[in-house]
């Protein structure tokens, strides 16, 4: 009986991360690709990757824009780059959403590093929108009726920020880096999207009860030589 129940605790412990590959750094283009099957970085799940509109200016392609996973279960992170300039009073730009699911997130914060600009006038931007369980609507921005909130970055000005909330399971991010030429050259650089998280109340008990199942079946063991 005792080993039917840690085989149980292992097998719905499995579950938890089974159904997708490994996240690996590859394009945005890649990334859409996996669907809502997605990848996972530990025990989290990313999925549901779309580009999207923008605010008009030039969109880059998705074969164009690099995603680099990093981190654990408990601190999983992507690192969004972009090899590209935008010159002669012109801006480009990648928009785009996707979900993660997994622990109980109780942050998030954004780095914008890697970037440069040759006068004053340029520019580049780091915007994250995220929604707390929900889902925001088809622009990524609005129409998110649970708790939300957004990060901004400007290099040279503020490259980082961070927001903190009650866990959650879920999330809905939405990311917007851009890069403005106000007569000069900005050059892109790496966004990096960060979660912090706290192991579930419910896989927390059931590990403690899978190695109090161990040792108890290690020590009848024992006795029983």
């Amino acid at each position: 009986m005792k080993q039917f129940l840690l085989l149980a605790v292992v097998a719905f412990s499995g579950s938890q991360i089974a159904g997708a590959a490994t996240c690996g750094a590859t394009t945005l283009a890649a990334y859409v690709a996996l669907g809502s099957s997605g990848c996972t970085i530990g025990g989290d799940t990313l999925y549901n990757f779309q580009i999207l509109a923008g605010s008009g200016v030039t969109e880059l392609a998705g074969s164009s824009v690099t995603i680099t996973p990093s981190g654990s279960g408990l601190a999983p992170s992507i690192a969004i780059s972009i090899n590209q300039s935008a010159t002669a009073f012109n801006a480009i730009e990648t928009m785009f959403t996707y979900d993660i699911a997994g622990p109980l997130y109780t942050g998030i914060s954004t780095v914008l590093s890697g970037s440069s600009e040759s006068t004053v006038n340029d520019g580049v931007t780091g915007l994250v929108n995220f929604c707390e369980g929900g889902s925001f609507g088809p622009d990524g921005v609005d129409g998110c009726t649970k708790p939300n909130g957004g990060l901004t970055t400007v290099d040279g000005v503020q490259n980082t920020d961070m927001s903190k909330f009650g866990g959650v399971t879920f999330l809905n991010v939405t990311d917007d880096f851009q890069l403005d030429s106000g007569g000069g050259t900005a050059s892109g650089g790496t966004l990096t999207n960060s979660f912090t998280a706290v192991p579930e109340p419910l896989s927390t008990a059931l590990v403690g009860l899978g190695l109090a199942l161990a040792g108890a079946l290690k020590v009848r063991s024992t006795r029983a030589k």
